[in-house]
């Protein structure tokens, strides 16, 4: 085909002198032939227009326009180019051709590199070569169900997967069946219904949500001027999906009374484990934003240039930036996490795309993996086992149960008080599976003493929230035991603490999974005074035994005095140096680990006469035959 014979707007999409280099049939045939996996071959390389001519081609010309505008114009700035200068570009396609590269030398600058996206249209005859598809953005609603209703057909056929069934709704849902006028509906316990669910952020007041006033009213109509955008569209979705009824927490919770609030967030990882669908506001920040539109923080315009096929024919190829789409802001809030997480299936409405999620697949819309970022963590699939098998699923749950719990540290709560309610539909999930355990402020008592080991370097909040030895005490995030890398040996390890009580205080005693008032661990294990220092030479903090007498004992100290390193809970914690108590909980591969204590005064129900102490970090002594305990004590731990 001459240039004469081509379509005029893929020919105009560059200029000549572009055309006649790059897009040339033997520079275009040699790029797409000799494409390469490895991220350092070079393909083709060819000197472009001098600077003064790509400024002034970059208007018309698409292939300018992005050297000038992602590569050429940082090396300008860096160096000082006359006008009539030119540069050496390298171009190559990788991965399986779904990635452009383009490297641009110049003299005296370091190598300076960009990584496109190719994509090409169902309809364009590049399609057959270029396997990358756009995502679809959140305003496409139509395209967006059409693909939607295919994923949930598919989902019916995963192993992993739950089944599709009709269930009792919660006790308040909007009905949608006509978007214009949207009412709150008392459900009847005796019907079974599909429903979905809406996970957001409400990022600011939401004036018109429901109360005990207001209530009556809204059964019989909820104006569209009290509703926000966020629900709103998704009450639109819930239309198109050819559901009834939603659930949202503003509307379908009484939001001035302690009672209806403290009964329906109980109830909160049931509404979201039986839903229909869950959709996720991912890209929005407030619920005024919505999200059935395009979301300019995060707006991406392809740059389209021509694509010549191997047999013959010339289509157009659509170039992004190789980019990390933004991070949402569900994506770091804690009530977010488990509502998404409990759901069998959501519906994504990310600021750059449409996303489907289910327990065996994570994927935009229409199958591209285009921009998908990673997944959210899951809950562990319950594999069903013989008498005669030998899997034995408990240590996948239990690092499950690690991983999740540092995911939701990560995230951040409007309300202190809901660090153990934001969690509690997780670990209601996770009782499911541990039935013969106590589930004790956060911690699982049959991973007791290890579960009592966890770091962070957090903030103390500025109300209880938990007792001392709960992760939920602070604000940080969680990880595993710093002394204990990653996880606990199995075997050889030695419990060295009998744990002879653990009792925590309930808010609501009808929620074992919610919110704690006080809380109270005894155990009888061998214990250390000691002193903690800071090792400004090797940037630790070190411990230094206190042997009777020894309450002023400053440095130097003797090499035999150093017992091992003390990791605080909090920053405050090492604002004055004091005196503490080492106790032992733990032997393992060679070392000893255990809670670095402090005196204080009880918040729970202990004898006047017994020393009560609280957590402040952890510790370990790196050789056993430094552990050399003054006496075996039972602690009060509070």
């Amino acid at each position: 085909m001459g240039s004469q014979d081509l379509p005029f707007e893929i020919k105009d999409l560059v200029c000549d002198y572009c055309w006649n280099t790059v897009f040339s049939v033997e520079s275009f045939r040699t790029l797409w032939t000799s494409r390469a996996i490895s991220t350092k071959k070079r393909l083709v390389s060819f000197t472009t227009r001098p600077w003064a001519e790509i400024q002034e081609s970059a208007n018309k010309c698409h292939f300018c326009r992005l050297l000038r505008q992602d590569l050429l114009q940082e090396v300008k700035n860096s160096i000082s180019l006359s006008a009539d200068e030119a540069f050496l570009v390298y171009l190559g396609f990788r991965r399986h051709a779904e990635r452009l590269v383009l490297d641009v030398e110049a003299p005296d600058v370091t190598l300076i590199q960009q990584t496109y996206i190719v994509c090409a249209t169902e309809d364009d005859v590049s399609a057959g070569y270029i396997a990358m598809r756009e995502v679809i953005p959140p305003k496409d609603t139509d395209m967006c169900f059409s693909h939607l209703l295919k994923s949930i057909e598919n989902c019916t056929h995963h192993d992993k997967c739950r089944e599709v069934t009709l269930t009792m709704l919660p006790t308040r849902v909007l009905d949608c069946s006509n978007p214009a006028q949207v009412r709150l509906v008392i459900s009847d316990p005796s019907a079974r219904e599909f429903y979905v669910t809406l996970s957001y952020v409400w990022g600011e007041d939401q004036p018109y949500r429901t109360t005990i006033e207001n209530i009556n009213a809204y059964s019989t109509l909820i104006e569209q001027r009290f509703i926000p955008k966020t629900v709103q569209d998704a009450i639109i979705v819930t239309h198109k999906l050819g559901l009834r009824y939603l659930w949202v927490d503003s509307f379908c919770i009484m939001q001035d009374s302690d009672s209806d609030k403290a009964q329906e967030i109980a109830n909160i990882r049931t509404y979201f484990s039986q839903s229909f669908i869950t959709i996720v506001a991912v890209g929005t920040e407030r619920v005024s934003d919505g999200f059935l539109h395009d979301q300019p923080k995060w707006s991406r315009d392809p740059i389209t240039l021509p694509f010549r096929c191997p047999n013959g024919p010339i289509g157009s190829m659509r170039l992004y930036k190789d980019e990390v789409p933004p991070f949402n802001a569900t994506e770091v809030r804690a009530w977010c996490l488990e509502e998404r997480i409990l759901s069998p299936r959501c519906l994504l409405f990310c600021s750059h795309a449409v996303q489907y999620e289910c327990p065996t697949t994570h994927t935009n819309i229409n199958d591209s993996s285009m921009w998908l970022g990673a997944r959210f963590p899951l809950l562990p699939v319950v594999q069903a086992t013989t008498s005669d098998s030998d899997l034995d699923p408990s240590e996948s749950y239990k690092n499950s149960w690690n991983r999740l719990l540092m995911d939701y540290t990560m995230c951040k709560l409007t309300k202190s008080k809901d660090k153990l309610v934001a969690f509690a539909g997780i670990a209601e999930f996770f009782h499911g599976l541990w039935p013969d355990s106590r589930y004790v402020a956060g911690l699982w008592t049959h991973h007791f003493p290890e579960a009592l080991l966890w770091s962070t370097k957090g903030v103390t909040p500025t109300r209880y929230r938990a007792p001392s030895w709960s992760w939920a005490a602070v604000n940080g995030i969680i990880g595993s035991s710093v002394i204990i890398q990653d996880e606990f040996p199995d075997p050889p390890h030695r419990v060295l603490c009998d744990i002879r009580q653990c009792e925590i205080s309930l808010k609501w005693e009808g929620d074992p999974y919610g919110e704690v008032t006080s809380g109270l661990l005894v155990i009888e294990t061998s214990i250390m005074p000691a002193i903690w220092e800071w090792d400004s030479e090797e940037e630790f903090t070190a411990l230094i035994r206190m042997n009777e007498g020894e309450e002023d004992k400053k440095p130097p100290y003797a090499f035999e005095d150093y017992l091992g390193i003390y990791y605080a809970d909090t920053a405050e914690f090492l604002e004055t140096r004091c005196r503490v108590i080492l106790a032992a909980l733990l032997e393992a591969e060679g070392a000893v680990y255990g809670l670095v204590l402090v005196p204080t005064h009880a918040n729970f129900e202990v004898d006047r006469d017994k020393e009560v102490y609280r957590r402040i970090g952890l510790f370990n002594v790196d050789a056993v035959l430094r552990w050399k305990p003054t006496s075996t004590r039972t602690l009060h731990i509070v």
